[in-house]
């Protein structure tokens, strides 16, 4: 009789493995769709909100601020000074909720990302 046990422990550990990457997708659409949640709430017509300024969450906010002081920053900058400024980011990941808000205002044309750092879009003529 053949031994299966290291054939069922290495699929265990992939089960595990896939478990973990669809945990991570789960939470970024979850926050994408509260973004867009309180997109609509704040616009008030069910359309989303495309202003830098009215609608944003505290983190948003933050986000932008931190965009028009250094110009251009990787989620790592961000997620640093975020720490630095106390927000709390409850159980979630500060690094994908950063990068997923920065998502999120690339989809509303506010933010690019070029060079593997975020920045404000600049104007096209």
């Amino acid at each position: 009789m053949t031994d299966i046990g290291p054939v069922l422990r290495e699929r265990l550990k992939t089960i595990a493995s896939e478990r973990a990457r669809l945990d991570q997708m789960e939470a970024g659409i979850k926050a994408l769709l509260q973004l867009e949640n309180q997109g609509i709430a704040a616009s008030g017509n069910g359309g989303s909100n495309h202003s830098v300024g009215g609608g944003n969450t505290h983190l948003a906010n933050f986000v932008l601020d931190t965009l028009k002081q250094k110009r251009s920053v990787t989620v790592n900058d961000l997620k640093s000074a975020a720490e630095k400024a106390g927000i709390d980011f409850g159980e979630k990941s500060p690094g994908r909720v950063i990068h997923w808000t920065l998502v999120a205002k690339q989809r509303s044309g506010i933010v690019e990302k070029v060079n593997g750092k975020w920045r404000f879009k600049e104007a096209t003529q």
